[in-house]
């Protein structure tokens, strides 16, 4: 009797799990998961937007003081933070994209997030090698809802 009962549950639940997967397809609504995502990345991409122009306008009046006292500025931070500002405003612009549901945001996110693991070696800086795991980790979670996607 009490065997029956748990296979009656289990058979409930997987009708439920079936039928909510149906029902997000079919009203065309987005996944949690999906939207976890979106959320996470808003705010990584947004940060990394409010970073990039605080570290422009900074460098830059750091750099025309280095400039009055006679010392070189370095043309390769600033090209490195104009790429970041690029690279997050490309990222912010996928998720919002995926967000929508919508395919091509999935293929701007992940060429954004290559290009910026491998961008600090172009600049001829440190590579983050936690940083690069946490970029590809989201890429592959990012590529399991592309199916949610048109």
């Amino acid at each position: 009797m009490e065997e029956q009962k748990n296979e009656e549950v289990v058979q409930e639940t997987v009708q439920e799990a079936t039928t909510s997967e149906v029902t997000v397809e079919a009203t065309g609504g987005r996944p949690t998961f999906l939207t976890i995502l979106c959320i996470l990345t808003f705010i990584g991409s947004g940060l990394g937007i409010l970073g990039s122009l605080l570290l422009f306008v900074g460098a830059g009046a750091i750099m025309s003081y280095l400039g009055s006292m006679g010392g070189a500025a370095g043309a390769g931070g600033m090209g490195y933070v104009v790429a970041l500002l690029i690279l997050s405003g490309a990222s912010l612009f996928g998720a919002i994209q995926m967000w929508q549901l919508k395919k091509m945001g999935f293929f701007i996110y992940t060429g954004a997030a290559i290009v910026g693991i491998i961008l600090p070696l172009l600049f001829g800086m440190g590579f983050s090698t936690f940083g690069a795991i946490i970029t590809i980790a989201f890429i592959v979670m990012y590529y399991l809802n592309v199916k949610h996607m048109s």
